[in-house]
């Protein structure tokens, strides 16, 4: 059994459309799809039949990089693309099996399964990132969007670029003004992003449908969301 969550994009993601001219000669195409694939931004690219030849989805940093990159492709394109589009990326929708993966992380000893139920929160660290859980923590070689994709959409809130956290995790969320802020069960608090917040209050509007064990989120005096022992 599947279901389908709608995840807006919070990261600049482009799909680059592609028509190749006719007489293009073949070698000339291939390795111009190789070089956009290539490219260390480029994250899924499938060829096609119908308006266009080849699509890309792009990651870029920013919109300087990306014009920037584009340049880099200025001749070939010239020479070969009868066609180029551009499209941003503002929702996804995501297929899921019913029931969460668990994750495996390495460790000296082999792979260790966590669930993700036990997992309170996830910090990044460059071009790693912490899992932490009941008081421990794993460094993981991995991103802060691919641990999005991986954890549950209906468990899990990302406050800001660095920080995704379990809702049962979140003791209590306040907000001066547009601020918010979210009081984790381990004592530290957190801003959340304004491009997070809807999806914050969202999220622990569902946890209070869907308790996570005794943990019950509801609202109290004041504008605050408070956990509290069913």
């Amino acid at each position: 059994m599947t279901y389908v969550d709608s995840v807006d994009s919070d990261e600049l993601r482009i799909i680059l459309c592609l028509e190749f001219e006719q007489h293009a000669p073949p070698a000339e195409v291939q390795a111009l799809k190789a070089a956009l694939i290539d490219s260390p931004n480029t994250l899924h690219s499938v060829e096609s039949t119908g308006d266009f030849d080849f699509l890309l989805e792009v990651a870029p940093p920013d919109m300087a990089w990306w014009n920037k990159w584009l340049k880099t492709f200025a001749a070939p394109f010239s020479e070969l693309v009868a066609r180029c589009e551009t499209s941003f990326v503002c929702k996804r929708f995501i297929r899921r099996a019913k029931g969460e993966r668990p994750l495996w992380i390495p460790t000296a000893h082999g792979l260790m399964r966590i669930e993700q139920a036990t997992v309170d929160k996830i910090v990044a660290n460059g071009d790693y990132v912490h899992v932490v859980s009941k008081g421990r923590q794993w460094l993981l070689h991995a991103t802060m969007h691919a641990m999005r994709d991986a954890l549950s959409y209906r468990q899990f809130v990302q406050l800001h670029r660095s920080m995704i956290v379990r809702c049962g995790f979140i003791d209590r969320i306040s907000h001066s003004g547009r601020q918010w802020t979210a009081h984790l069960n381990d004592g530290t608090s957190e801003r959340v992003a304004r491009t997070h917040v809807a999806e914050m209050l969202e999220a622990t509007r569902l946890a209070t449908l869907v308790p996570e064990s005794s943990n019950v989120v509801q609202l109290i005096d004041g504008g605050h969301l408070r956990s509290a022992k069913s």
